[in-house]
């Protein structure tokens, strides 16, 4: 039997199922009048933040790699393999997996559009503060590609990109680029890289959220300074590579969205972390948004009643 390595382990289960069929199987995904995503081949199965669900079988999972060893039947091994090596397994045969698809391309970023422009148009119109949006550009967290998207990138300890996410700024569009790992998901440093923000990580589930929480602590000028990361969805792919990178962490909020599925995956991951020996020093907080599903609708609310202040308070022209 083949050894893997960690490594080889870890970037299996970075692998989301919406992910790797949409590379893979493009045509056994399709998406419902609610904007749910479902698998052809198994209609009972509903895709969304990272997780699955299978409701003729009440199985679930978190990652492409809990669905080829509990739906399809294939052996740990051989499962890690196939999304390691960049073959499909669409059917288990013991003997031999046959190899249905080629190579996954290696990640490259999105080509960048001329300007940002409609990409600070999108965000400000979200609630999104300038000074934060500006940061993360100059920072090469966030750039407008060709297509008119937003590109939020995640980067190493060298600074090399190695994950970047699509979010479409006229329709739902929502996609990792391929070839990204979710263990470098976008993540706002703090304002002072060397004060005590350096030991505070926030979470959320997207790159928006991260800017907006940015934003209102910017408005309210409450000096909150920390990491800020997304998770890409509710998976823990993107908190323990973070972790690993930055031991330095002892507080950790949980800003993940106020609905069932951000309640479920902040108790989940509260437990993970007060489980492992590793994290069980830190504290840990709950911190859901304070208005709205989201901290982008927290942020948008804020950024309104703000306007709506100031056009009040603002003198009127004397009458001649």
């Amino acid at each position: 039997m083949p050894r893997l390595s960690d490594e080889q382990i870890l970037r299996a289960r970075d692998i989301d199922l919406l992910s790797y069929l949409q590379t893979h199987e493009p045509s056994n995904v399709r998406k419902n009048h609610s904007g749910e995503y479902y698998m052809v081949e198994h209609d009972s199965l509903k895709m969304s933040n990272g997780k699955w669900f299978r409701h003729s079988t009440q199985q679930g999972g978190h990652s492409a790699l809990d669905f080829l060893i509990k739906v399809r039947g294939v052996p740990f091994v051989d499962a890690v393999q196939s999304l390691t090596d960049g073959y499909v397994i669409s059917g288990y045969q013991a003997k031999s997996a046959q190899k249905t698809s080629p190579l996954p391309k290696p990640f490259a970023l999105p080509k960048p559009n001329r300007n940002c422009d409609r990409v600070v148009a999108y965000l400000r119109e979200r609630g999104i503060g300038r000074d934060v949006i500006y940061r993360c550009i100059e920072l090469g967290l966030l750039y407008e590609n060709n297509k008119h998207r937003c590109v939020f990138v995640g980067k190493d300890e060298s600074g090399k990109a190695r994950f970047a996410c699509e979010r479409g700024i006229t329709n739902e569009l929502k996609k990792d680029v391929a070839g990204s790992s979710k263990r470098y998901s976008f993540s706002i440093p703090p304002d002072k890289p060397h004060g005590q923000g350096n030991s505070i990580l926030a979470l959320f589930e997207s790159p928006v959220d991260c800017m907006a929480h940015a934003s209102i602590h910017d408005m309210g000028q409450t000096g909150w300074d920390g990491h800020r990361l997304s998770l890409g969805g509710v998976s823990s792919a993107a908190l323990y590579g973070f972790l690993e990178r930055n031991p330095q962490i002892n507080t950790i909020q949980l800003c993940l969205d106020n609905d069932k599925a951000g309640h479920e995956a902040t108790n989940r991951l509260i437990k993970e972390l007060l489980n492992d020996k590793r994290y069980a020093h830190m504290k840990i907080t709950a911190a859901p948004p304070p208005i709205g599903k989201d901290y982008a609708d927290t942020a948008k609310a804020i950024s309104q009643k703000s306007i709506e202040k100031s056009t009040i308070s603002r003198p009127r022209e004397a009458v001649v």
